[in-house]
Formats: structure tokens, sequence, C-alpha cells
């Protein structure tokens, strides 16, 4: 398989193309002319494929890359949308914080409270480091991680 990417080729690119191929599949399913537990495990095996892709660091960093190109937030490559967007994931559980290790423990039947005191923490910049004052210990700030995604919106 010396030319991987070009297999896609052979997948539907628009989403009138994509259609029909649905429903060729669902025709070939319900006609009985394939098995549908065979389709499954296809399908499955080529999900796993499509994310093992996705989440391998170097394709990430090769697209991130490629998009950074494009000086525009959305901008149209392709004739699909693409958005850049960036995420931010914080890790409370570095806090020593026992108020939100509590309320975490209990965090359905509290999740306004639980809301509240990680925009709390999240107040805590980095360096710093906080008295509770009910119960005097030292929190410390959340560590967090900022990812960059893209949002595409297909044709």
């Amino acid at each position: 398989m010396e030319n991987a990417i070009a297999q896609f080729t052979y997948l539907p690119a628009t989403k009138a193309e994509r259609e029909t191929f649905v429903q060729m599949c669902v025709d070939e399913i319900t006609s009985g002319a394939r098995n549908p537990l065979q389709l499954e495990i296809m399908l499955k095996n080529l999900e796993e494929t499509v994310n093992a892709i996705r989440k391998h660091p170097e394709v990430k960093e090769a697209i991130q890359a490629e998009a950074e190109k494009f000086t525009e937030k959305t901008f149209k490559v392709y004739g699909c949308s693409v958005t850049k967007a960036n995420r931010t994931s914080y890790d409370f559980t570095q806090c020593q914080d026992s108020t939100w290790e509590r309320l975490n423990s209990q965090k359905q039947s509290i999740s306004e409270q639980l809301k509240d005191r990680e925009n709390f923490l999240k107040a805590i910049k980095p360096g710093m480091s906080v008295a509770d004052p009910d119960t005097g210990e030292v929190i410390y700030p959340p560590s967090w991680t900022s990812s960059e995604y893209l949002t595409i919106k297909l044709p």
C-alpha cells in the first residue's frame, strides 16, 4: 500500500455522494446481499483506522501547521469551511483543595457549586497560592493544557 491515502479517494467526497453511498450500503444489507455483522466489523475497523491516523501526533502537527498558513480564523479550502479553535483543559486534582474534592465527589447533586469552585480555582494564577479562609489549607492553581483543533464543515 504505497499510496495509502489514495485509497480514501474511492470514498464519497460530497454530501450527495455520501447519501448515495449510505443508501447503497443500506440496500445491500436489507436485501440480504451482505452480512450486516460483516459490515459492522468493517465499519469498526475503518473507524479505528481513521481515529488512529487523526490521533497520531505527527499527523496532528502537520494538519495544524497547514491550517496556520491561513491567517483567518475561519477559511474555505477544498470546498469546506475550516475554523481554528483552542481548548483549555484543567486538572483540579493538583490544587490540594478539599472543598473541590468534596464537591467533585458529589458532582451530580451540586454541579453549580462545583462549577463555581472550579472558576475560583482557575482564577489562581500560576506561582500563586491561596489560603482557604474556612479550612486554612493552602490551595494551588490547577495545572492546565491547551490544544488547538479544527472544526470542519463539509459541503
